[in-house]
């Protein structure tokens, strides 16, 4: 039997029982690598075996799970100030993580992030701006070119940093670029938001799994793909528990447009841990196997498959996010930017 690796652990917690401590070694390294240590730790727990779980290992378990908690806290902490500051006729709407937290998803048990993801109105963002700049978060410094790649392309800003507690804020208009052949009207999804806290709402339940799964096909970054890929694995055996639920789902991505990427995704994410209802997907084969092959690329070796499965999510990744017309030239002047920078370095 070859040894239980992070995948096996998620998939299968009681795997975990006979394992030695050896193993265990290289699943804390998987799982810090690919920053699921913390929601490895938290599905041990729901199992109810850490106490069989070699003491050693329980310390970095437990070490990451009050990590995650006191990040988490701070997060929420910083979405009341979020909310001061924002004036109370715009309505605070949390993306990912936070809107994980925030909504008690499974998911959000253990897991880390970073920055804080908020939604407004296109036609809000230079309010909403203007007030959090009063409230100390700055946008970052980005190139004439790249502020206009943003304002003009993309469906988000800069990201905005506190001056004094460096906490980040991306803050969207949408969740995927307006200039996208598959892009989502946002007002399709503010009709079903949920308040979570006064003046504080979130996507509803199979609107942030559409979200997830988008988002995790359109970014192409092979690096967090595992992550995002158990995230969506755990969304769907949270809110779509069963046929009819994924049925939902997939009427719900087809509604906004998206039903392709999301049924692909999601029968990405079911393949590596653990099949639900993916009868009910009928997404790409290529692309899946594509997510499946870069997300479980080995870490210490070039892998000529696994490298071409991400060369290929990248470039679909960007197909999605923009036409040839605006995509072609961007690719070209980013290419020449690195290219000056590159020479620089050089003299």
């Amino acid at each position: 039997m070859p040894p239980l690796n992070l995948v096996h652990a998620l998939r299968s917690p009681e795997e975990t029982l006979s394992t030695p401590e050896s193993n265990w070694n290289e699943i804390l390294a998987q799982g810090r690598r690919q920053q699921l240590l913390g929601q490895l730790a938290a599905r041990l727990r729901s199992a109810r075996l850490p106490n069989a779980i070699p003491e050693a290992v329980q310390r970095h378990l437990e070490l990451e799970l009050v990590t995650a908690k006191r990040r988490t806290e701070s997060a929420l902490w910083e979405i009341a100030t979020l909310r001061r500051a924002i004036s109370a006729k715009f309505p605070l709407i949390l993306l990912k993580g936070c809107a994980y937290a925030i909504s008690n998803d499974q998911n959000a048990d253990g897991r880390m992030f970073s920055d804080i993801d908020i939604l407004v109105r296109r036609e809000s963002l230079p309010t909403v701006e203007v007030e959090l700049s009063s409230a100390g978060w700055k946008p970052g410094q980005v190139s004439d070119y790249d502020a206009g790649y943003y304002r003009n392309w993309m469906h988000e800003v800069p990201p905005m940093e506190h001056v004094r507690r460096h906490t980040v804020i991306d803050l969207h208009h949408a969740i995927n670029p307006p200039v996208s052949p598959c892009y989502v009207n946002p007002e399709k999804l503010l009709s079903n938001l949920i308040e979570v806290k006064p003046g504080v709402f979130v996507l509803s339940p199979l609107d942030r799994v559409v979200h997830c799964a988008l988002h995790l096909i359109q970014e192409g970054d092979s690096k967090k793909l595992l992550r995002d890929l158990y995230d969506l694995f755990r969304l769907v055996e949270q809110h779509c528990p069963d046929i009819e639920g994924t049925v939902r789902l997939l009427d719900r991505a087809n509604d906004l447009g998206v039903g392709r990427q999301v049924a692909t995704s999601v029968e990405a994410a079911q393949e590596i841990f653990g099949a639900v209802n993916s009868a009910a997907c009928q997404g790409s084969k290529f692309l899946r196997h594509c997510l499946v092959k870069a997300a479980l690329a080995p870490a210490n070796k070039l892998d000529p498959v696994s490298y071409m499965a991400g060369a290929v999510l990248v470039a679909y990744s960007h197909s999605i996010k923009m036409p040839l017309r605006l995509l072609v030239p961007h690719l070209a002047k980013k290419a020449l930017v690195r290219w000056h920078e590159a020479r620089q370095e050089d003299r």
